[in-house]
């Protein structure tokens, strides 16, 4: 079953404030009798239905330095995650790994790019490519 908007959140807490039966709710959002119950639990308790917040590790990283993340990668293609990592502070001047990185730009679509390269090339290769320019430069391509 899909997650209810917060909008429909709180239509659901509407209706049953209304007086509208808790299944009829749970049958107009397609959600569980036990989701509506929930909901309007969370809004005696809070006053509000948004989600609270979940414990685990705070990001080391705010939506603002997400996005600054992102526009310097944009602006550098062939900046690799570590050297975008270096020109990045964290929360509390804490650094950013390049894994951090890695996974603000996957959150996005989007994946740093390398540049690309050829054979190299030797000192004979040039003069091969010279000599053979050189050979055909007065060919006529439409023989």
């Amino acid at each position: 079953m899909p997650r209810l908007t917060p909008e429909q959140r709180e239509r659901t807490v509407g209706r049953l404030s209304a007086g509208d039966d808790p299944e009829a709710v749970a049958v107009a959002f397609n959600v569980h009798l036990s989701t509506v119950y929930r909901y309007q639990q969370r809004f005696v308790n809070t006053g509000s239905t948004a989600d609270t917040r979940r414990s685990g590790r705070p990001s080391v990283t705010t939506q603002r330095r997400d996005r600054q993340i992102m526009r310097h990668h944009l602006r550098n293609r062939f900046h690799t995650a570590n050297e975008t990592a270096r020109n990045t502070v964290g929360n509390h001047q804490r650094p950013v790994s390049g894994q951090t990185v890695r996974r603000r730009l996957a959150e996005r679509d989007l994946q740093n790019c390398r540049p690309a390269r050829g054979p190299v090339l030797t000192q004979r290769h040039r003069m091969a490519r010279q000599q053979w320019a050189q050979d055909h430069i007065n060919w006529n391509w439409r023989q």
